[in-house]
């Protein structure tokens, strides 16, 4: 495969539910430490004003393909007062795009966030879809390649507690990034 860079927040990062470190899908597929370059808990605000010079490592980075996620913690700090403005909405999405600008690829794929309670909370129901749909609209005009993580993921794969897969959930994203570099010409 070609070299690969990742960047973002703890779905990048891959944080596993159950062991609770920064391993999961990257290292399934092999992907060096240092082309693993996400950071948990991170926002597209602190990536896009270059906090402690990682947009800044990343742009510097060679890498033919870039697989990101990145908006979710923005809009969950904007939500801490108990509402998310329109204004907080629009500083994540101009955020994201130009992170985005900064660090595109020839293949570039954008993890879009699965609902990590499947269903269960309806606050996490309703907020997915218009976070992923902020994430499209971010990447407008941009030849991305979208993967849904809410279409590949399970009951199975989650703990229903926390935000982020289990091991086994990073595995089977790990196998679907695979088809996915493979079917977009990413493999060599």
């Amino acid at each position: 495969m070609k070299d690969i860079l990742v960047v973002g927040d703890s779905i990048s990062a891959a944080r596993e539910a159950d062991t609770g470190l920064d391993r999961g899908w990257p290292e399934i597929m092999g992907i060096p430490a240092d082309m693993r370059q996400a950071v948990s808990g991170s926002t597209a605000a602190e990536w896009a004003m270059d906090r402690n010079g990682m947009l800044t490592k990343a742009r510097n980075t060679q890498a033919d393909i870039l697989i990101m996620s990145i908006m979710a913690n923005d809009i969950m700090r904007a939500a801490s007062d108990g509402r998310v403005t329109g204004m907080e909405i629009a500083a994540a999405i101009y955020d994201m795009s130009q992170v985005l600008r900064a660090l595109y690829r020839p293949l570039t794929i954008v993890l879009l966030y699965a609902d990590p309670f499947c269903g269960a909370n309806a606050q996490a129901a309703a907020v997915v879809p218009r976070l992923n749909q902020g994430c499209r609209i971010a990447c407008f005009g941009r030849d991305v390649v979208f993967v849904e993580l809410g279409e590949i993921l399970g009951p199975e794969h989650s703990y229903g507690t926390d935000i982020h897969p289990t091991r086994a959930g990073h595995a089977v994203i790990a196998a679907h990034l695979i088809d996915v570099i493979k079917t977009h010409g990413g493999a060599e």
